[in-house]
């Protein structure tokens, strides 16, 4: 009896399995807290990614937008931040599921030190802009230690930012056709709206303002060197212009760029020449689009615009490139023309616009480089109302279309053939982009017009569609129409000017750098 007792009691004392319960217990905590440390950090850097990935992309909109102002930049940001309600208003990023919410804050200034971004100075005010975003998110596991009487952080705040600048980001070179009205309406006086002058001086100046931004050879040399046939060595950006009415074949040498400038004969439309019952997309044969060129085209693809891609303002463009002489020399800043007061309006035949549209994109599908966006800019009243037979007097030779649908060439339903051959355009590729120039209400009102067709929709329809990149625009002499951008430069909106610039920089994409950049 004795014996067993001591023998029990001996092996209670030696037993320790207690104590693996104890130890297990006073670990427990650094076991939750490691867990819920590893939890709650791998949450938060996933929220930070999400903040890390709107503000880079809130910062280039920032950039894309600075050429209109800061305020303009700004508003381009928070649509693609993760403030609640824009494209980037992630549900983790926002309450109920953050404490905060995402804030957004904004820092524009200017940068010298880094290469290819243009200056401060004259519309630019800024060419940087510093975005910066936070948010404060919960904790879920960490918090839990409270129950056993540990303190924890309840959230944790969160803050990423971006820098951009204006320009300067890499992008493809563009191929670019810009059309021309110049009907008889464009002879009027613009009134100073967009400048001193007709308006089709005005817009010679707007195309030398575009000239001056776009980008003759590889970005940052110094000498684009001699040109053959107005393209120089590296030639980057290319641009040709194109006018309706249709010149006679030869003209446009001897009047528009050979100095001093005379008036090209107008002709009767010849699209119905050369035109087949192929689909609008279907390349032209050689010979016919060489035909429809040599009426509508004023100057080819060029690139001599500028000796360097450097050269800036006050004299910025090359007086002796063809293309530079038909948009009048360096007349914008008050510099020398070389006797040339370029393309000039003659009226005419009238605002048949859908033949000029379809050489462009044929010239530019014939010439299309690799790596290269091939680009159209109409700029034009997009008024083709007439009465009858239209306001085209005639066509030259062929068969013209006089049976409904009207069909691209006809004389009647004008607007609806425009949109048909830009629609042509766009599916081959080309981007478009429309300035309105003294743009009236009502228009297109001719045989065969789909109901309720209007200058302003007809010109809203030509332009390509509006992913955050704005291709439609109208000058402030125009009536307003529905979904055209606004732009504002030097204090003015929407001057033809400010228009050409900003689709310029749209062009131009920006890019980012680093957050001390100066």
């Amino acid at each position: 009896m004795k014996h067993s007792s001591e023998s029990f009691l001996r092996r209670a004392l030696k037993c320790q399995s207690g104590q693996a319960y104890i130890s297990l217990i006073l670990i427990i905590p650094l076991i939750l807290g490691v867990g819920g440390l590893s939890v709650d950090v791998g949450h938060a850097y996933a929220c930070y990614r999400q903040l890390q990935a709107s503000t880079d992309a809130a910062a280039l909109a920032a950039g894309l937008g600075l050429p209109s102002g800061a305020t303009v930049a700004e508003s381009d940001a928070t649509a693609l931040s993760s403030v609640s309600g824009n494209d980037n208003a992630f549900a983790s990023l926002n309450t109920p599921s953050a404490y905060t919410g995402a804030h957004l804050s904004f820092q524009p200034y200017c940068v010298s030190t880094v290469p290819g971004v243009p200056p401060c100075g004259g519309s630019l005010t800024y060419n940087a802009i510093r975005v910066t975003q936070s948010v404060t998110v919960p904790t879920y596991f960490i918090r839990a230690l409270e129950v056993i009487g540990i303190q924890s952080a309840q959230s944790i705040t969160l803050n990423a930012q971006a820098t951009a600048v204006v320009t300067g980001g890499a992008r493809e070179p563009d191929s670019v056709a810009i059309i021309f009205d110049t009907t008889s309406s464009m002879t009027s006086t613009d009134g100073g709206a967009n400048c001193t002058g007709s308006k089709e001086q005005c817009s010679l100046a707007g195309a030398q303002i575009m000239m001056s931004e776009f980008s003759p050879c590889t970005w940052g040399e110094t000498n684009c060197g001699a040109a053959t046939n107005g393209l120089v060595t590296n030639s980057f950006d290319e641009i040709s212009f194109f006018t309706f009415p249709a010149q006679s074949p030869g003209t446009q040498a001897t009047k528009d760029y050979v100095c001093p400038s005379g008036v090209p004969t107008e002709i009767a439309y010849p699209d119905s020449t050369t035109y087949t019952s192929s689909p609008l997309t279907a390349p032209l044969t050689s010979t016919k689009l060489a035909y429809l060129v040599s009426r509508y085209q004023v100057v080819p693809l060029s690139s001599d615009y500028r000796v360097s891609d450097g050269t800036i303002a006050p004299s910025p463009l090359n007086l002796s490139s063809n293309i530079v002489k038909a948009v009048g020399g360096n007349s914008y800043w008050g510099g020398t023309t070389n006797s040339c007061n370029g393309m000039q309006a003659n009226g005419g035949e009238g605002t048949y616009y859908a033949g000029a549209i379809y050489t462009a994109n044929q010239y530019l599908m014939a010439n299309t480089r690799a790596n290269t966006n091939n680009i159209i800019i109409l700029f034009s009243d997009g008024d083709a109302e007439g009465s009858g037979t239209g306001n085209i007097s005639t066509f030259s030779g062929g068969t013209l279309n006089t049976s409904s649908p009207y069909n691209y060439p006809s004389a009647k339903a004008e607007c609806n053939q425009a949109v048909a051959t830009a629609a042509a355009a766009k599916a081959n590729g080309t981007e478009i982009f429309v300035v309105g120039y003294g743009v009236a209400s009502g228009g297109c009102g001719d045989t065969g017009e789909s109901s309720g067709t209007t200058a302003c929709s007809t010109l809203k329809a030509i332009a390509s569609p509006d992913t955050k990149t704005p291709h439609f625009y109208e000058d402030s002499s125009s009536t307003p129409c529905a979904g055209a951008t606004t732009v504002l430069m030097n204090g003015k909106t929407n001057t033809i000017s400010g228009i050409f610039s900003q689709i310029v920089n749209y062009l131009s994409k920006p890019k980012l750098v680093l957050n001390g950049a100066a």
